[in-house]
């Protein structure tokens, strides 16, 4: 918290509205903000739209934002704003927004959901407003936002969001088709938008690559690759900028097929593996499990489970295992066989993992956030890869 970057932004008006649910933090403020006061440097990176100022409908935004009509507020939807926290000072009639530490973790969680273009042409356009004029825009701020894809995808709605970003990525994809060839899910991807029919996003295994990105996240750094869970935008974005220049994604892309075995290890086993540490314990009670009376599969082999487990108790454990893979002659391998890891420690990392969810509210979507938790299942990893490997020095 101490690193957390406080936006003070002064109100006109401002309600605020809290969760109909009980023990749900998420609170939802409205307030109209004179434009001249909206604050620089409010993070965009979770927005997947990019600002095209070519359109018309942003040459309208500009006319609209410096006309002597003083109705920008209705004409404009204004600003959707995720943010760690806010506070608000009655007494001077401001409000304080907590917009995280803006590092990349922090940047994939809290910024401007939607209306990125509202904000860049408040920004650029708001001198040439006139002395005698005052325009307000209406931000909608939200705390403790849970599935930050989901809301950024529901509220840009003007545009698809990630038309574009999708369309790109489906040229940009074949060496990943490549190293997918000989998997049996292989024609269940999906690489175009209108492909409902397939069951599996190309953008999954992006994110899966995201999380196994040794050269931006290595294993002995601090920084862990959260938005692979928690900013899809972000990640695809990371993939885009990649391609062609730093070919990263090119030398991870050929360690999926194992990644996707784990993965279905994980949800396949995750229950029994609960049980080792808790005997007699319903597994089904936790939270982001979901106990399916007629069964379900896992998401890449369709191998048969009980349960639906959220992705905010899977991804800080699969990413962990990154801690195994090593570069030798610029290509990527396994330093020990990670579904040999996962055997020995499940029993832990899944410990750590739902004892954290519980720690933070019984909330899986925190959980999947925790950059503590995910440095712990990293260590974990780590540890029992050394031991593993002094084992096999001593057998020798």
């Amino acid at each position: 918290m101490k690193n957390d970057v406080l936006k003070p932004i002064p109100y006109k008006r401002i309600v605020n509205l809290e969760s109909p649910y009980e023990e749900d933090n998420r609170t939802v403020y409205h307030a109209w903000v004179d434009v001249r006061d909206l604050p620089e440097g409010i993070p965009t990176e979770v927005n997947p739209r990019e600002v095209n100022v070519r359109t018309k409908v942003y040459g309208k935004l500009k006319s609209a934002l410096t006309s002597s009509d003083e109705s920008f507020f209705v004409h404009n939807r204004g600003l959707l704003i995720s943010a760690k926290d806010l506070k608000i000072d009655t007494l001077n009639r401001v409000m304080n927004i907590n917009i995280g530490n803006l590092s990349d973790e922090d940047k994939s969680i809290y910024g401007v959901l939607d209306g990125g273009h509202t904000y860049h042409a408040i920004l650029t356009e708001r001198g040439k407003i006139d002395d005698s004029i005052t325009q307000y825009v209406h931000l909608e701020i939200m705390t403790h936002v849970r599935n930050i894809d989901e809301m950024a995808a529901a509220r840009n709605t003007s545009v698809q969001v990630s038309d574009k970003a999708i369309a790109e990525l489906a040229e940009k994809f074949d060496f990943v088709k490549v190293a997918l060839s000989s998997e049996p899910y292989k024609d269940d991807i999906s690489y175009r938008e209108n492909e409902s029919d397939k069951r599996l996003d190309s953008v999954d295994f992006v994110r899966l690559m995201y999380c196994f990105n040794v050269f931006k996240f290595p294993t002995d750094s601090n920084k862990q690759p959260i938005a692979a869970y928690s900013g899809k935008a972000q990640v695809l974005k990371d993939y885009l900028t990649d391609y062609g220049r730093y070919e990263t994604y090119t030398k991870i892309a050929p360690l999926l097929p194992v990644i996707t075995k784990l993965y279905d290890a994980i949800e396949q086993e995750m229950h029994a593996a609960y049980l080792e540490v808790t005997p007699g314990g319903q597994f089904g009670r936790v939270k982001g499990v979901d106990d399916k009376e007629n069964g379900t599969t896992t998401k890449f082999y369709q191998w048969p489970i009980k349960y639906q487990i959220s992705q905010g108790l899977i991804f800080p454990i699969i990413a962990a295992f990154r801690g195994l893979v090593t570069e030798e002659n610029g290509t990527l391998a396994w330093e020990v066989d990670p579904l040999q890891v996962w055997s020995r420690i499940k029993s832990k990392l899944v410990n750590n993992t739902v004892e954290m969810s519980r720690q933070l509210g019984n909330n899986p979507q925190s959980a999947g956030k925790s950059g503590t938790l995910w440095s712990q299942n990293l260590d974990a990893v780590n540890t029992a890869k050394l031991q593993l490997q002094l084992e096999k020095l001593r057998s020798k």
